[in-house]
């Protein structure tokens, strides 16, 4: 009945108004001239208040209203378009909970304002904060102290845009530099929830971060970054109702291939278990993480995830580390390549260990089915002629001879009493080619009479035939 009753109203004023405006349209056009100008003579009402000491308010409103503290503010001023706001020249911006470090120093801060109260500067409200083409400059104890921010504070929105993050160690070395197109962090006040979006490139990439925290279930916060090259998808949960540590499930979509993590996280651990209730041919993570000081032991299953492409992705990022290797990352990884989609191997095991700068991958094997397994000692990633090579000595462990010559087809004449082969396996990531090398059937003879390009199994068991052909001969 009141909207009905409502709508009536509206009718009669749209036709009184339709009305005197037919009558009156010179009344008309004056009265609308008459409420532009009000209206820009509200909004431009700031521009005659005096700023010069009007720091110390903007000071107290942006650390209430943004938890962030302003110091060496200089030239504030007011203007009406796009819309009201304040312009600070220069200033340094600070952490509330960190007020002796200083985040950035700020040019052109934009401080948007709402349209209330706009006639009276001790009631005026501060809408959000923008910032563009900054150069963030952080260590890890900015980067703790934004989470200490984005876990503990409620405040209004601060934007950035077309901005360069650079990320130091403790050395003054700068690590990464990411790039910023869009930076969004505010708090949804319909949907109660605090959220963070970033947009940017990293190592090249373009990236998508979101974050978000629901207050309708305050320990549950979640996060979702994604890589457009390569397409990398990891999605996050974090749940702190337990006061002693946080549960965390991860998952890390790449390519086609899925990996899930669920782990503990305390102050001084991230202990990484086994979800049971997952398919048992599933890529798992599981280990321990001690933060300090810092040292992992992690073992890494994977499945559905061909050889090559693991020594590719392995050997080239322990190339890079190795140039750049931190004197305190430390910690071993063991990789288990399970399901491999090969007529030959199976089983590959990578032993990866970093202690003080160094990288090695002694005691890391590949199994050949039915026949035996392939030891790794003392393998090296370099760099010849612009492309990058792995190189190990081997040793052939020889669990089953019958099936050995059966599968290289060596004649019966060519046979021997065999345990144990000795050679040198080089592999070009690059371009995917192996080489074999100082071929013997006893340990410490060394021979360097041969050397052979393989590209396939048919090449393979070709030059197998010839050595075994060969040691018959002598």
């Amino acid at each position: 009945m009141k909207n009905y009753l409502s709508k009536i109203k509206n009718s009669n004023f749209q036709k009184y108004f339709l009305t005197f405006k037919e009558k009156n349209p010179f009344s008309t056009i004056i009265l609308s001239i008459i409420i532009v100008f009000l209206l820009l003579l509200y909004f431009t009402i700031p521009a005659f208040y005096n700023y010069e000491n009007y720091d110390k308010e903007i000071q107290k409103k942006i650390s209430k209203d943004f938890k962030l503290n302003l110091k060496n503010i200089s030239s504030i001023t007011y203007l009406i378009l796009p819309t009201p706001h304040f312009l600070i020249e220069e200033c340094d911006i600070y952490f509330s909970n960190s007020p002796k470090k200083k985040i950035l120093k700020s040019k052109n801060l934009k401080i948007h304002l709402f349209s209330k109260n706009l006639h009276k500067k001790e009631k005026i409200e501060l809408k959000n904060i923008h910032l563009n083409k900054i150069d963030l400059d952080l260590k890890f104890v900015d980067i703790k102290n934004f989470y200490n921010h984005l876990k503990y504070n409620i405040s209004k929105p601060i934007y950035f845009d077309n901005s360069n993050l650079f990320f130091r160690d403790k050395n003054e070395e700068i690590i990464s530099i990411s790039k910023i197109k869009k930076f969004e962090y505010f708090f949804d006040l319909q949907n109660k929830a605090k959220k963070l979006n970033i947009f940017g490139n990293l190592f090249g990439s373009n990236f998508k971060f979101n974050w978000e925290k629901d207050f309708s279930n305050p320990y549950i916060s979640k996060s979702n970054i994604k890589f457009d090259n390569p397409n990398l998808n990891i999605l996050n949960n974090f749940d702190r109702n337990n006061e002693n540590f946080i549960n965390s499930q991860t998952s890390i979509n790449f390519l086609t291939n899925n990996l899930d993590l669920n782990y503990k996280l305390n102050n001084n651990n991230i202990e990484l278990f086994d979800d049971k209730s997952k398919k048992f041919n599933q890529s798992k993570l599981i280990g321990n993480i001690n933060l300090d000081p810092f040292f992992f032991d992690l073992n890494l299953i994977l499945s559905g995830i061909s050889i090559e492409t693991v020594l590719n992705n392995i050997f080239l990022n322990l190339y890079k580390l190795d140039k750049s290797s931190h004197l305190n990352f430390n910690g071993n990884l063991k990789i288990n390549l399970n399901q491999i989609n090969n007529r030959l191997f199976e089983n590959l095991v990578l032993n990866i260990n970093f202690l003080e700068e160094k990288i090695n991958l002694n005691k890391s094997s590949l199994n050949l089915k039915k026949i035996g397994k392939i030891n790794f000692s003392d393998p090296k990633i370099y760099e010849k002629n612009q492309k990058i090579f792995a190189k190990s000595k081997i040793t052939f462990d020889v669990y089953d001879q019958q099936e050995l010559y059966k599968r290289f087809l060596i004649p019966r004449q060519n046979r021997i009493d065999l345990n144990k082969v000795y050679f040198e396996l080089e592999y070009n990531i690059d371009e995917g080619s192996y080489y074999l090398s100082d071929i013997n059937f006893t340990e410490n003879i060394e021979q360097t009479d041969n050397f052979y390009e393989i590209n396939n199994f048919q090449q393979l068991n070709t030059v197998i035939s010839k050595e075994f052909k060969k040691i018959k001969l002598d």
